[in-house]
């Protein structure tokens, strides 16, 4: 099956590829504000840290529909491009397969930044966690 990615070819202007030292720093804090104030964001966010793979919209939208019933597919390309402009960087990268007749698109955390991310999540979890017990 063949995609047609979203993403920019890399280019001197671009940020370097994965696994590169020279990787463009990305400010996180702003998430950690989604994660714990907007259920609907924070369930379709951790979707995609948990998951880690591309997630289709439709699975998005399961998820988020456990939240606010009523939401769709723009809806998920809105908050997921909100999420890149919130850290001013292409933190959610996305893809449409050609094949499938329909423009769903396809979603992943870019994976140059999937294990700070993880790590943002484990802190949130575990700091939830220990509210919990002193309760």
């Amino acid at each position: 099956m063949r995609s047609r990615e979203t993403v920019f070819e890399p280019g001197p202007w671009i940020a370097p590829e994965a696994g590169s030292p020279h990787l463009k720093p990305v400010n996180l804090a702003p998430l950690k504000g989604v994660l714990e104030s907007d259920p609907m964001r924070s369930r379709i966010l951790r979707v995609l840290i948990e998951d880690g793979g591309w997630v289709t919209t439709s699975d998005l939208l399961k998820v988020a529909r456990q939240v606010r019933p009523i939401v769709g597919a723009v809806t998920i390309g809105t908050i997921l491009s909100g999420l890149n402009d919130l850290v001013s960087a292409r933190l959610i990268l996305s893809r449409s397969p050609l094949a499938s007749g329909m423009d769903w698109a396809e979603w992943r955390i870019n994976p140059d930044w999937l294990e700070p991310t993880r790590r943002l999540l484990q802190m949130l979890t575990r700091a939830r966690l220990r509210e919990v017990q002193r309760e």
